[in-house]
């Protein structure tokens, strides 16, 4: 604990040649409570520096050896050291003697012999302001990251309703070739209602009609970002549907959904699209190495709340890595990948997370290795604007 303690002290640098000086400095600045490292001589202070890192810096003008001025300009040019503060201490008073400390990125002066009281005021001045500096860099540093985090969103959600309109115009093109195959399925079967191939074939032209009518429904309703009375559980059985392409999922996982009548929700289609969606396919993902998937998926209101719950029985999450999942970028899965293994950007659970927040909502997370995850969305209903679907 008394570690602990002296690691949250300021830390100070005293730079000087002169044992007496030395000892008089440290004696001085240890009382007051501040941590304190010595160097004897400009060289070994710029040795020292990268590994003790101090807020501040007293630094004798005349050594032997590198002078005082030419380590802190040396100090200057490196950018990770650009907020620490330099005090040159120094036998000279003229004016000129300071403007070359200043020059060479000095931020004051104690001139020797000097007056106790008035160096701990300066040093206690450059150390408050050295803090509010650091604070503000890192608040700086802080909204460049989600800048640089929300424009990348915005970037990936643009590309992604761009190749959203270019597939449902694919898609909607496949819809004059597929009449024709279920017209003529549906002649072969009048005339051959006994013939296996032929059922399958009507069968299998029927399913990709339902796909293909899904997507392109979805991508109609996605195309619309003002608010609207949205039908929760059709959101999850249409990105269910969509789903169905996926041959993992068609062929090894069993599904479970337990929809409830639901208040019909204000809000944008395209966030609970993106958002469920992404959670379900997440889900599914998870489930990518094993050959007895259950998706579970329930809808219900609670205490004037809508609840859906989305669970998989996979691997479940680690405990170390379940305070990341939502942090932007962060992703077990590669970027890339043969096809039929998951890839991910580590964009998809921070974007839900976002999304379900500005509406009031929340996203929970419950995982047990070995046995599963489920998620839980939380969405806040108002009580004077609730009517069950179909009322």
């Amino acid at each position: 604990m008394k570690g602990l303690v002296h690691n949250m002290k300021p830390k100070i640098f005293i730079v000087d040649d002169s044992h007496s000086v030395r000892l008089l400095l440290q004696s001085i600045l240890e009382v007051a409570g501040y941590a304190v490292k010595i160097a004897v001589s400009g060289e070994e202070a710029l040795d020292t520096i990268p590994d003790f890192i101090p807020d501040l810096i007293l630094l004798d003008v005349v050594m032997g050896g590198i002078s005082g001025l030419e380590v802190c300009r040396q100090i200057r040019e490196r950018p990770e050291h650009k907020l620490l503060k330099i005090i040159m201490v120094s036998s000279e008073s003229e004016l000129h003697d300071r403007l070359k400390g200043y020059a060479v990125g000095a931020d004051d002066y104690v001139i020797k012999p000097f007056n106790k009281e008035e160096l701990l005021a300066k040093v206690r001045v450059f150390i408050r302001l050295k803090s509010v500096e650091d604070q503000l860099n890192k608040l700086n540093q802080n909204l460049n990251r989600q800048v640089l985090i929300r424009t990348r969103q915005l970037l990936y959600s643009e590309k992604m309703a761009a190749i959203g309109r270019n597939t449902a115009g694919i898609i909607h093109n496949l819809n004059n070739p597929l009449c024709a195959v279920m017209g003529g399925s549906e002649l072969l079967a009048m005339r051959y209602p006994d013939d296996d191939y032929i059922m399958s074939m009507r069968k299998a032209a029927t399913q990709m009609r339902m796909i293909i009518t899904t997507i392109l429904n979805t991508s109609h309703k996605e195309e619309h970002q003002e608010l609207t009375r949205i039908n929760i559980n059709e959101v999850l059985q249409d990105q269910v549907e969509l789903l169905k392409t996926n041959r993992f999922f068609k062929n090894r996982v069993q599904l479970k959904m337990e929809l409830n009548d639901l208040p019909l929700y204000n809000g944008i289609y395209a966030h609970f699209s993106q958002s469920l969606g992404n959670l379900i396919k997440n889900a599914v993902e998870a489930m990518h190495a094993q050959d007895n998937g259950l998706l579970v998926i329930k809808s219900m209101t609670v205490n004037h709340n809508i609840i859906i719950k989305i669970s998989d029985n996979g691997p479940g999450i680690p405990d170390k890595l379940i305070k990341k999942i939502f942090h932007p970028f962060f992703t077990t899965k590669p970027l890339t990948a043969s096809e039929q293994h998951p890839t991910g950007t580590g964009l998809g659970l921070i974007s839900c997370k976002e999304m379900i927040e500005s509406y009031n909502g929340e996203v929970l997370v419950d995982s047990k290795p070995g046995k599963g995850t489920m998620f839980t969305v939380k969405l806040p209903l108002k009580k004077e604007s609730i009517k069950l679907n179909g009322d």
